[in-house]
């Protein structure tokens, strides 16, 4: 069992998230500026492009899920629905050079976005495509 950021117990389904160099990176700058932060598959999200916010400022729903966390002890949170299935696969957080307008995921004012890679676990055969 986790720990939810403001006190309850949570299910935590997921091993540890891999990240690239270049994910890593950004997660540092990002810390380094705003402290600790939580990378979040929103339920109105496309299911590969979290949401990073600020850890204080996250409150997971009822059905969120603590799906891993990464080498930085960056919490990746699931809207309830998108964890469905993840046991057997493995999830590693990429960065692209293409923000979304309007987006109030922190990366995207350093002109990134995060998204997930998703594959089988068993023969790390790409299983979902990558975000575009």
């Amino acid at each position: 069992m986790g720990r939810h950021p403001h006190g309850r117990k949570v299910d935590h389904r997921h091993r540890a998230v891999e990240a690239g160099d270049d994910a890593l990176r950004v997660l540092r700058l990002l810390i380094e500026m705003h402290g600790p932060v939580v990378l979040y598959l929103a339920p109105d999200t496309d299911g590969y492009t979290p949401v990073c916010m600020r850890l204080r400022d996250f409150r997971p729903d009822a059905g969120d899920v603590l799906a891993g966390q990464t080498a930085w002890h960056t919490q990746l949170w699931m809207a309830e629905g998108f964890h469905v299935g993840f046991d057997d696969l493995d999830v590693s957080i990429e960065v692209r050079n293409r923000p979304q307008r309007g987006s109030v995921s922190l990366e995207a004012s350093c002109g990134f976005r995060f998204a997930l890679r998703i594959e089988k676990a068993d023969d790390a055969v790409e299983f979902v495509e990558e975000a575009s």
